[in-house]
């Protein structure tokens, strides 16, 4: 092999070489910028929700920066308008995760009190949350127990996310915070009848 036919060939795997590290280059690039935009499409879409909720009148905080669950990205606390039968305001949550890119979630948790666990025993717990599902569940609201908590939530998508699908979501968690509260104290005062 000639000279030149040695440097032509070195040229053409070295520019085959450039050429293959400035495909990778340019797919690693239009991944992050699509990753970029994908972060910046969920950010546009929660300050949005947030102004819906102010608009409706929830008092709705911006907790990202004081959030410490791994793996969400935005968070915001909302206070429901009125408080639950208890008198309590357990705070709602609408949170964007990581790893959940075309929707959000929104959350809230029951928790009994010092007063009713001791009277609400973990099979009595049991009972209860059985009974709970076959109401709240119909309601497109899913839950997951863990004594002495329930937590509430629905997943949402964005696509043809209205003002109103949000706002039913939204009550459907309410509501079924109402219900929950409502049929653990229930509970609660059967059991101290009784004793």
């Amino acid at each position: 092999m000639s000279e030149s036919n040695k440097t032509e060939t070195m040229t053409n795997s070295i520019s085959s070489s450039n050429t293959q590290k400035d495909s990778i280059l340019d797919k690693n690039k239009v991944k992050n910028n699509t990753e970029s935009n994908l972060t910046k499409s969920k950010e546009h879409q929660f300050q949005e929700i947030v102004s819906w909720l102010r608009k409706w009148g929830y008092e709705t905080k911006d907790s990202t920066k004081d959030n410490k669950i791994e793996g969400i990205e935005y968070q915001a606390q909302i206070t429901p308008q009125l408080p639950y039968s208890s008198g309590s305001s357990t705070p709602l949550f609408l949170e964007y995760q990581k790893d959940l890119d075309d929707g959000f979630i929104i959350r809230t948790t029951f928790e009994l009190d010092n007063q009713t666990e001791s009277k609400i025993k973990e099979e009595n717990f049991d009972i209860e949350y059985s009974e709970l599902e076959s109401i709240i569940y119909p309601m497109n609201i899913s839950m997951i127990k863990s004594y002495p908590s329930i937590n509430v939530y629905k997943v949402m998508f964005h696509e043809d996310l209205t003002k109103r699908l949000f706002l039913e979501g939204l009550t459907g968690i309410i509501h079924s915070m109402s219900l929950i509260i409502s049929k653990m104290n229930r509970r609660s005062r059967e059991l101290v009848q009784q004793v």
